[in-house]
């Protein structure tokens, strides 16, 4: 696993995972004042759909070295995870806070 993390594919998959997370951090922890919280709400859409697209752009990109066997399997698990997680707190915000009427 070590040679895999000084490889330069390891490493640039570590960067993206790392930017990726820091993403879904601030999507997961940010709450809304209200349901009239707008700019808030909007701001946590705008986090989970960065997080899905960093995700997206991570397991593409952790599909060529896999294919060449440079790195292991498990580096598809961090993308998997952040694009369930963005979706998921997606989900629940456009669940738990509807836009109302004359928003």
């Amino acid at each position: 696993m070590i040679r895999e993390l000084r490889s330069p594919w390891g490493v640039l998959l570590l960067l993206a995972h790392l930017v990726t997370a820091w993403l879904a951090y601030a999507a997961l922890v940010t709450q809304p004042q209200g349901t009239w919280d707008e700019s808030t709400l909007t701001g946590i859409e705008a986090a989970c759909a960065m997080v899905i697209a960093a995700g997206a752009a991570t397991l593409l990109l952790s599909l060529l070295p896999l294919r060449r066997k440079a790195l292991g399997p498990w580096w598809l698990a961090p993308p998997v995870v952040f694009l369930a997680l963005g979706a998921a707190r997606w989900m629940y915000i456009a669940q738990n806070y509807p836009q109302g009427a004359g928003s």
